[in-house]
């Protein structure tokens, strides 16, 4: 019972964070717009009224990563030392076949990039494409707070006993405090630009018509 009011009070906390990196976001203006209008995702168009989002202001983007990419190194570099720290506790715990597909399932996949239908080109990044690379720093943030979720994705990838759970569980344990302390530290634009930094170069200018780039 304690792990799930934990687990629920940590996810109220990572959508706390989203807020208030959204505030942060709606007053300095440098980031794109909420979603468009409701039940947009479905088709439904809106009358001559309704929203029409701006487009993503590339060049405040461009300035502010510029501005804080010895934050954003600083912040990458700390992830990357927690992520060795827990491979260090789970493998010896793991035998051959497991750790195999810990490789292939999890470590194989890690990254601060862009995911592979937007890194596997060289193409200029629409507005779409930003506002999602925006988004998946809170999505794997996720990830790491949510204990329950992600132990039951190693318990059935890599079919944990239940001995290794219990130690599997206190090594997420461990690594949620150091992800906390670190996002308490970091400077909450650090976060955001995180995905979006290494594909900077790919904004190019102004958006153009349909959210593309204009050339």
């Amino acid at each position: 019972m304690r792990d799930r009011v934990l687990a629920a009070l940590l996810t109220l906390a990572v959508f706390a964070t989203g807020f208030l990196a959204g505030r942060w976001s709606e007053r300095h203006r440098p980031f794109p717009p909420p979603p468009g209008q409701f039940m947009g995702e479905f088709g439904a168009r809106g009358g001559a009224g309704a929203r029409v989002a701006p487009p993503v202001n590339r060049a405040q983007l461009a300035e502010q990563m510029e501005k804080l990419r010895p934050q954003m190194d600083a912040f990458r570099d700390r992830i990357t030392a927690i992520y060795a720290e827990f491979d260090r506790d789970i493998e010896p715990i793991l035998t051959p076949e497991q750790r195999d597909v810990y490789q292939k399932r999890f470590k194989s996949h890690r990254g601060f990039g862009p995911p592979p239908e937007i890194g596997d080109n060289d193409r200029p990044l629409s507005d779409d494409q930003i506002v999602d690379l925006l988004q998946r720093p809170f999505r794997t943030l996720a990830y790491f707070i949510v204990i329950p979720m992600t132990l039951e994705r190693f318990t059935t990838d890599l079919k944990l006993d239940d001995s290794q759970r219990e130690k599997v569980k206190d090594f997420l344990r461990v690594r949620r405090e150091k992800v906390i302390e670190l996002v308490d530290s970091a400077p909450p634009p650090s976060l955001l630009l995180s995905r979006l930094a290494p594909v900077a170069q790919r904004m190019g200018g102004p958006a153009g018509p349909g959210g593309a780039p204009a050339r």
